[in-house]
């Protein structure tokens, strides 16, 4: 099975990039995948591509700007195809492109047209400002993607062998188990699963709460027998916090080496003004974090 038949790495050769292909080549060499290298150009003033809108620029003003727009994709050419020589030189499929247009979109709807099984992008260090206000393409992706989105926060993924999976029983949660079976499979990797309950405060009811408690251990012991069975060690802790304090928590006492992480689609509302566990962990993780976005079967 094909697990990520199709990478797409969008490069804005940052400081980051070299990182974001190193785990590219990783994932891509123990996969057999083809690499997508993706860089897009944002239109360097957009006024001079709307109609009736050219009179704020003379003639030869918007020439300097497209001149520098040419100027700017040779260049990025130039650096696509030296990482393209790099990956095949390692016997890995590499394709190289260029587009204009808006980065985010451009990005999502080159994954749509083309199969991308995963995008692997890059996350920059941020200030408080933008730790409170999601904005950034990075942040943009991970929300708006119908793909699994893999961030890279630094350093590069070159190992698995400790997978921390968020759990929390529902579809999107399961599907991240999958990506973690596959995983554990290919790398001979442990899978540490965690859930965060916060359910104990608002149960009016003790004995109720004290029963779905239960369910959850039972549901955790079956899927932990069904991982033994397929030659996988597996443990579980259920951790009574919010989910995104307890996979936070356990990344630094666990010091695994890729978080997974199911998503749910949220409203703008609740995106801007709280955020998703998975975007909360994004933020907050200094190790690769997988949001998994869609559906896989097993094996």
């Amino acid at each position: 099975m094909h697990v990520f038949e199709n990478i797409l790495v969008p490069v804005d050769f940052s400081q980051i990039t070299d990182a974001v292909i190193k785990s590219a080549e990783f994932i891509a060499k123990n996969f057999d995948s083809t690499v997508h290298l993706l860089f897009v150009v944002e239109h360097l003033s957009p006024l001079v591509y709307v109609k009736n809108l050219e009179i704020f620029f003379e003639p030869d003003e918007e020439e300097i700007l497209q001149l520098a727009e040419e100027k700017l994709k040779e260049e990025a050419l130039e650096n696509l195809k030296m990482y393209q020589k790099k990956l095949e030189e390692k016997g890995i499929k590499t394709k190289i492109l260029i587009e204009t247009g808006d980065i985010v979109d451009t990005i999502l709807d080159f994954s749509e047209e083309n199969n991308i099984d995963l995008i692997i992008i890059g996350s920059h260090k941020k200030g408080l400002v933008n730790k409170l206000i999601l904005g950034t393409v990075s942040e943009k992706i991970i929300s708006k993607a119908s793909k699994s989105v893999l961030v890279i926060k630094g350093t590069p993924l070159s190992q698995i062998n400790k997978i921390l999976c968020g759990y929390d029983f529902l579809p999107n949660s399961k599907e991240a188990l999958e990506i973690a079976k596959q995983l554990a499979k290919k790398f001979n990797a442990i899978i540490r699963i965690i859930h965060g309950d916060a359910d104990e405060p608002f149960a009016h009811f003790k004995g109720i709460y004290k029963k779905v408690l239960e369910r959850k251990k039972i549901i955790l012991n079956q899927i932990q027998k069904q991982m033994e069975k397929e030659n996988i060690v597996m443990d579980y802790e259920i951790l009574r916090e919010p989910p995104y304090e307890a996979i936070i928590d356990e990344i630094h006492i666990y010091q695994p080496d890729i978080v997974i992480l199911g998503k749910r689609k949220t409203s703008v509302v609740k995106r801007l003004f709280i955020g998703t566990t998975a975007s909360k962990v994004v933020k907050e993780a200094n190790i690769p974090v997988i949001i998994v976005r869609r559906n896989y079967n097993e094996n």
